[in-house]
């Protein structure tokens, strides 16, 4: 059987979930999946980043975030973590940062990818493994120490 005619009968699946290949494919590998809502899962891994997976209206693709809570004693010098949002931008290959929470006083990070295109085995694992890329980037950074650690 070919790749395409493997593709094709794979999209004959029928599914249950508007992200069921994903989730599926995430299974595979390990993740424990929630279902947030219709158009978005949950991906849990013990040694991995937990993974957010949201359909994109249209059907044009998957938004993949990671997310972290930073200390709240970070809100008080917003120039600080939107640099380092900056500094990780700049290398990063795949994936984008964004500081939000400020206005609440509770500063988070999310760092988003997105993955166009109908759901496609060979191309979400690319995607994956470029994700993983970028959150390598992200834990060695060499301010992450410093933002994470917790200060008595």
């Amino acid at each position: 059987m070919t790749n395409q005619n493997q593709e094709l009968k794979q999209n004959e699946i029928i599914v249950t979930h508007s992200l069921e290949h994903y989730k599926n494919h995430c299974e595979f590998l390990g993740y424990s999946i929630e279902e947030e809502n219709e158009d978005s899962i949950i991906c849990n891994h013990s040694r991995r980043d937990t993974l957010r997976l949201i359909r994109l209206n249209h059907d044009v693709g998957v938004l993949a975030q990671v997310l972290y809570t930073l200390p709240d004693k970070l809100a008080s010098d917003p120039l600080s973590l939107f640099s380092y949002a900056n500094e990780l931008n700049s290398i990063f290959i795949f994936m984008k940062a964004y500081i939000g929470g400020m206005e609440d006083l509770q500063p988070y990070i999310i760092l988003s990818s997105v993955l166009e295109g109908d759901y496609s085995r060979k191309n979400f694992a690319i995607f994956l493994e470029n994700l993983h890329h970028d959150l390598e980037l992200f834990h060695k950074h060499s301010r992450a120490n410093d933002l994470f650690r917790s200060r008595d």
